[in-house]
């Protein structure tokens, strides 16, 4: 049986569930009143111009330009930003979302160079104090996945933003879960994108969308996304399905995250008191934190598939190498699943997962 088929077989599931039956989802959507909006024509018009006026206004920006994938978005914006300051260097995290996860696209496809900061935590302004060749743009991941969901004191994200607006370097925010990121610290949403010069958030993340993503700046940055949006092939004859689910997303979940953040802390708390289960960060900064368990991640992952065969628990929806020897690394991300059940119960669940494994 398929990891797929046991999870969907499941009643609880700790992060992110299945995904609702095709009729469902449809049905959601063609009741939102978005959908009684024109057709756009290659993102022009309808849901899609709704969605960038929508979301460009909860940022504080001026202006914002939708895109399919989140990868193509960011690496417009930086040949943007390239183009403009006739430099090819950009500071980046080495476990942030560009590095890591997008087949080294920044340097082989965009022909950029990455100047690497920071290890296992957000780099901090001393850091980028030390870098002597110029840049293009800065880039700090809100927050950093590959870490345990980091992000770096408010403080100091204030410093960073003041010392690239001295020296008019652009400091962009890679925000995939930006959304998540402005509850963690307690501050509206345009607040936190108030300090970067452009900000890109998906919508398909923490707000359960279909996918796609929207890039925020002023008018004449946005403007000039346009032509490299071609290049990268970005452009869809349509997209009217992707934004009304991320305007629906926008209604229902983004206001809710400030709720999941506080659900994550309370679960990670609870954890503390339980055997074999180590916590990282050991109070999430956001809604989303790493549980480290003892043992190799096939057996557990082996484990878990006997776990959810039972048909209660989906835990983990992955198991990786913890940067601890003879420990394993997995994810915890709440949301709206976690209406199902209450943090005791989850923690017991865990906790037998981990005395059993």
């Amino acid at each position: 049986m398929t990891d797929h088929t046991l999870k969907q077989a499941c009643r609880l599931f700790l992060s992110r569930p299945p995904a609702p039956p095709v009729a469902e989802t449809m049905t959601r959507l063609a009741a939102h009143p978005a959908a009684r909006d024109a057709v756009d024509e290659y993102g022009a018009g309808g849901a899609v111009a709704t969605l960038e006026q929508v979301t460009a206004v909860r940022l504080g920006k001026p202006a914002g330009r939708f895109f399919i994938k989140g990868v193509t978005a960011q690496l417009c914006v930086l040949q943007a930003y390239a183009d403009a300051r006739g430099c090819r260097n950009v500071a980046i995290h080495p476990m942030g979302h560009m590095d890591m996860d997008e087949a080294g696209a920044l340097e082989r496809a965009a022909g950029l160079n990455a100047i690497r900061l920071g290890r296992h935590r957000p780099f901090s302004l001393d850091a980028l104090q030390a870098v002597t060749e110029p840049l293009a743009a800065v880039v700090v991941e809100l927050p950093l996945r590959r870490a345990g969901f980091l992000l770096p004191p408010l403080d100091e994200l204030r410093a960073i933003s003041a010392w690239c607006r001295g020296r008019a370097i652009p400091l962009h925010f890679d925000g995939a879960r930006l959304w998540e990121a402005a509850a963690g610290y307690g501050v509206a949403e345009a607040e936190l994108a108030a300090l970067a010069d452009s900000v890109y958030v998906s919508y398909y993340k923490g707000l359960g969308g279909l996918g796609g993503a929207l890039v925020a700046g002023s008018e004449a940055f946005i403007a000039a996304l346009a032509p490299w949006k071609s290049r990268y092939g970005g452009n869809l004859v349509t997209a009217w399905p992707y934004a009304i689910s991320a305007l629906d997303g926008l209604d229902r979940l983004a206001p809710r995250m400030g709720e999941f953040v506080e659900r994550a802390r309370a679960l990670a708390a609870a954890l503390v008191a339980v055997p074999q289960v180590r916590v990282h960060p050991a109070r999430p900064h956001t809604n989303a934190f790493q549980v480290w368990l003892p043992g190799r991640p096939d057996v557990l992952a082996a484990h878990h598939r006997e776990m959810a065969a039972a048909g209660e628990w989906w835990l983990f929806d992955g198991f990786a190498d913890a940067p601890l020897d003879g420990w394993t690394m997995a994810e915890v991300q709440i949301g709206p699943t976690s209406d199902q059940w209450d943090v005791e119960r989850a923690a017991q669940a865990i906790g037998r997962f981990a005395a059993n494994g």
